[in-house]
């Protein structure tokens, strides 16, 4: 009896993991782009009456922008991370078709 090994299913499962990593990649990006943008625009800006202001909201402020970026990045509507993405998933096939010969 002859049992053929498993290898022929491992490729087809590294590109899935690779468009995985290459999407989180890109959507990380984005909302740490986005989070940077948004507390630029937000630098000028005095604390106020909208969360009690003071050293509380100038202290948690960029926790607050961190988690917009996320959603903003999250949602997609700036096609940054889909360009990031494009640019990384484009780098893996280079990388695994210089390897392989």
């Amino acid at each position: 009896m002859d049992i053929s090994p498993l290898s022929p299913t491992t490729p087809a499962a590294k590109p899935a993991a690779q468009t995985r990593s290459a999407e989180k990649a890109g959507q990380e990006f984005e909302a740490l782009m986005v989070g940077q943008m948004l507390e630029s625009m937000f630098a000028g800006i005095e604390t106020g009456s909208a969360f009690g202001g003071g050293q509380g909201e100038r202290t948690w402020r960029s926790f607050m922008l961190q988690e917009y970026g996320k959603a903003i990045a999250e949602a997609g509507t700036l096609g940054i991370g889909r360009m990031v993405e494009a640019d990384v998933a484009r780098l893996y096939g280079q990388t695994s078709e210089g390897t392989k010969g």
